[in-house]
């Protein structure tokens, strides 16, 4: 059986415990298909995996391969799965403890959803996490429709690029918090009032009166949100640093967004994209030799949309 690539780690801690090695090719049992991954995208999960942060929530055993969504072609069918499946170009969200920071991912065969051919493997890869967190908070969750206003967080991250647009898709009034340098591209977006994190006026000070909040941070941000809602207002919260909820002394409810791989979901979210009703955001995307490199850029934040991994070279350079 040949040999893949895949970015491991033995041990928690930087970035560096990342190291490229060489694993046994997965081959699918029945139900599962084989996909040769072209691109995977990098998400502060990773990195918060990596350095041990969440090790109490998802305990990993080692060696852990890095990532958790991607794109790519269907190689390969297990038993009961459809061969015409072969071929077919898709995005991914693995389960947890399923690596996609490989050349070669197996998983059920539900969970890959067909991408048109005009939607690069770079731009695929970036939807599947950033949308489906998105997509939990503000439509399962929140139940977002025309007429509410909504205050994304983090508006100009890889989660919140996606936010603001949903919201805005689904008839919302959109405001949104980001540095003054993407104050204008979150703009464009679709948010109509955005505060700047790093002004003078704290955003509780300007906003009032909304009905939802989607927290992708916690901590102090968490804290600070209660004041802009209006009763009977909602926080949605992804997983992020501890907080508080003090949803009874504020009089609106706090709710935890519950992220799983949803094919049907993640259908939907492409088919947006094919429409033009939704855009991936792709700040950078790296050769697969720069995964150290993508882990610290994540961990650092500050970038625009997603990070990908470039993982193999498409005959189509745009793919």
């Amino acid at each position: 059986m040949p040999d893949i690539t895949a970015i491991q780690f033995c041990e928690y801690g930087p970035p560096e415990v990342l190291s490229a090695r060489r694993v046994a090719a997965p081959r699918p049992a029945a139900g599962e298909v084989l996909i040769d991954v072209h691109a995977a995208s990098v998400n502060p999960v990773d990195w918060k995996v990596r350095a041990g942060l969440l090790q109490k929530v998802f305990p990993v055993a080692f060696p852990m391969t890095s990532g958790r969504d991607g794109a790519g072609v269907v190689g390969a069918v297990g038993s009961g799965v459809d061969t015409a499946l072969i071929g077919r170009r898709v995005c991914f969200l693995a389960g947890r403890g399923v690596g996609a920071f490989a050349e070669q991912i197996v998983l059920p065969a539900a969970l890959a959803v067909g991408i048109p051919d005009r939607l690069s493997f770079t731009d695929a890869a970036a939807l599947p996490l950033a949308g489906l967190s998105a997509w939990a908070a503000l439509v399962t969750a929140a139940q977002v429709g025309p007429g509410m206003r909504v205050l994304v967080h983090a508006a100009s991250g890889g989660v919140g690029t996606l936010a603001v647009q949903i919201a805005r898709d689904r008839g919302a009034e959109v405001a949104a918090t980001c540095s003054r340098r993407n104050g204008g591209f979150v703009r464009e977006l679709g948010a109509g009032d955005v505060a700047f994190h790093d002004a003078e006026t704290p955003f509780e000070d300007r906003l009032s009166g909304l009905d939802v909040v989607l927290d992708p941070l916690g901590g102090d941000i968490h804290r600070r949100s209660y004041a802009v809602l209006r009763k009977r207002g909602m926080i949605v919260c992804l997983s992020a640093a501890p907080y508080e909820d003090r949803g009874a002394e504020y009089g609106v409810s706090v709710k935890t967004a519950q992220v799983l791989p949803d094919p049907a979901v993640l259908a939907e979210i492409v088919a947006r994209v094919a429409t033009g009703r939704l855009r991936p955001v792709v700040e950078r995307v790296l050769p697969f030799s720069e995964f150290v490199a993508s882990h610290r850029m994540c961990e650092q934040g500050h970038a625009r949309g997603k990070t990908v991994l470039r993982i193999r070279q498409s005959s189509d350079p745009s793919k």
